[in-house]
């Protein structure tokens, strides 16, 4: 196995530009938190497969004014000593943003999703909630694989704008429905399938 090398960065903390100038196919996900370089190991293929087929749902039933990607860079802070920049699992964006560009900025961002693996669980359920939250994105969905909790389900959050923290508004086991960010029904059993 050949081991992973990075750069140092220049200063104390790496900066965008350091982050964004990182090889595309290192063999592992790397995040940038508050100037921190963060490794994690490259996701499973059932996390992967679920994050595939959800996305896909969600894309089928986005109006024209949204595009919906996996994986994919979103700027969070542009903070020049502690930027913060994050691939979710699940990104829905305004069709706007040109999908040749990266990153994604978060104020065209309204929905992330986050499939839960063993590996993921503190990061999913605690650190990116709130980095997302303080970064204005409407919408959270964490999705509770059956690797990670007793059941396969679909833990949904907005935004409250008077705490500017994420609410529940919902846990979903068999279907998915909402009218916001727009209108989308979705059976979980094929999503969620092997």
């Amino acid at each position: 196995m050949q081991a992973l090398t990075l750069p140092l960065p220049s200063g104390d903390t790496w900066t965008r530009a350091e982050f964004e100038a990182l090889p595309e196919d290192l063999p592992a996900r790397v995040s940038l938190i508050h100037g921190e370089l963060v490794v994690s190991p490259r996701p499973r293929p059932i996390h992967q497969r679920i994050a595939r087929r959800l996305a896909t749902r969600i894309e089928d039933t986005a109006p024209a004014a949204w595009q919906v990607d996996t994986d994919v860079d979103v700027l969070l802070d542009d903070d020049e000593n502690e930027p913060v920049e994050i691939a979710p699992d699940i990104v829905v964006y305004s069709a706007d943003h040109d999908p040749y560009e990266r990153p994604i900025p978060a104020e065209l961002v309204t929905l992330v999703a986050e499939v839960v693996s063993p590996s993921t669980k503190r990061k999913d359920r605690r650190t990116h909630p709130e980095l997302y939250a303080e970064a204005e994105i409407r919408h959270y969905w964490r999705v509770e694989t059956d690797q990670t909790a007793p059941a396969f389900a679909i833990y949904t959050y907005e935004l409250d704008d008077a705490t500017g923290r994420y609410v529940s508004t919902g846990i979903h086991h068999d279907r998915i429905a909402f009218t916001s960010p727009f209108d989308l029904d979705i059976p979980l059993k094929d999503v969620r399938g092997r």
